[in-house]
């Protein structure tokens, strides 16, 4: 019975090893995200008014939003300065110093928090 236990165990927790990428310090890059945004898209022909008070047009807002705390293999597009879109959603992600110029590249989201001022980690992998 012991045995067959072990077999159980071994089956169950080998494929999650395999599964799971590891994390070297050699191999990746890692940097803070500060916030996490959706994409509001809203009707043609409306405004916005920026931080120096010029109104503009626009196509989209970024509202702060929530991620559940996990890690995710996912794929980033680099839109401008610390932001970058998680590929086929309509969320994105601020970092902090982070200087990677990302198309479709497969990273992981490491989320660690749903508020504060560091909500986890975006690790590249070389």
């Amino acid at each position: 019975m012991k045995t067959l236990l072990r077999i159980l165990a071994i089956a169950v927790c080998i494929p999650l090893f395999i599964s799971a990428k590891p994390i070297d310090s050699h191999d990746s890059e890692s940097y803070t995200i500060y916030k996490i945004y959706e994409k509001i898209e809203l009707d043609r022909g409306s405004k916005v008014i920026d931080s120096w008070g010029d109104v503009e047009d626009a196509q989209a807002v970024l509202v702060p939003t929530e991620i559940d705390r996990g890690r995710y293999d996912v794929e980033i597009t680099r839109i401008s300065s610390n932001l970058y879109q998680i590929c086929g959603t309509s969320l994105y992600i601020e970092t902090k110093y982070c200087y990677e110029y990302a198309t479709r590249e497969e990273v992981l989201l490491n989320i660690t928090s749903t508020y504060g001022y560091d909500l986890g980690e975006v690790i590249f992998f070389d």
